[in-house]
């Protein structure tokens, strides 16, 4: 039964997917033939999914045009995941500590807690031209640092103060010391909500680079590829790169859940 509702579930995906190319289709193919149009929309001059799949495919690999060099859409996935995993990976290591010394220690929330409140309501991109301003290099990594860190520490210390105080209170009977009921209770504990912390700010930190390389304009990634493909008027490359960025962020996002799943058996 269990099986038979993963595979019309299955099943139920891919006709709405190919339902909703058809869809996109038939609705430029109508704008270009001047039967239907919605006002103040250029539909007309969307790719059809058909143009968008070549320029796809005419856009994977890097290729030299005399001494002009242009890379290919695999070259500009490669960019953007490094500077996400980087960025996230800072953010991990950061967040986590920070979120259970928040979540455990009263004296460690009154004095970062304000600081945290505030600055975590800045959208990433708004940190932008301060990235621009002070940082020579790495301003996009930092950018996903900001879009990821703060979903990790918030996460965090809900999962330390989720925490049974009964375990707490049973491992200081059997004589645990304050590192190791961290160690040894709450982290574990907290574990399955620190993951869906980084869950959640990895789908952040993908949005957010995107913007990043769009306006620091570093001369590889996704976000330069859409921005450039934009100005240079191949909207179907442009679109092809948009939907790029939205089948990478749906996989990232299974990746996280299935780890999310191991760790909850793990604590379990």
């Amino acid at each position: 039964m269990k099986n038979d509702n993963k595979r019309n579930g299955l099943i139920i995906n891919i006709l709405s997917l190919i339902g909703f190319i058809i869809f996109w289709h038939v609705l430029v193919a109508l704008a270009r033939e001047q039967i239907f149009n919605i006002p103040f929309m250029r539909l007309k001059d969307v790719p059809t999914p058909i143009e968008t799949w070549y320029a796809l495919v005419g856009s994977m690999f890097t290729r030299t045009y005399g001494p002009g060099l242009t890379y290919g859409i695999i070259n500009h996935i490669e960019a953007s995941l490094v500077r996400v995993i980087q960025g996230s990976a800072l953010a991990f290591i950061i967040g986590v500590p920070v979120g259970i010394g928040i979540g455990y220690s009263r004296l460690i929330h009154n004095i970062l807690n304000p600081i945290i409140e505030i600055v975590r309501n800045m959208p990433p991109m708004a940190w932008i031209p301060l990235a621009i301003f002070i940082l020579v290099s790495g301003g996009s990594i930092f950018i996903v640092f900001i879009g990821v860190v703060f979903p990790i520490i918030i996460n965090t210390i809900y999962g330390v103060r989720s925490t049974d105080s009964r375990l707490i209170d049973a491992a200081r009977m059997l004589g645990a010391s304050q590192a190791q009921i961290v160690t040894k209770v709450i982290i574990p504990s907290a574990f399955p909500s620190i993951i869906a912390g980084l869950r959640i700010g990895f789908g952040v930190g993908w949005m957010a680079i995107v913007a990043a390389e769009m306006v620091i304009r570093s001369p590889v990634g996704l976000g330069y590829f859409i921005w450039n493909m934009g100005d240079l008027g191949r909207y179907a490359e442009m679109v092809a790169g948009m939907i790029v960025i939205g089948v990478i962020g749906y996989f990232m996002n299974i990746s996280i859940v299935l780890l999310q799943k191991r760790v909850i058996k793990w604590v379990d």
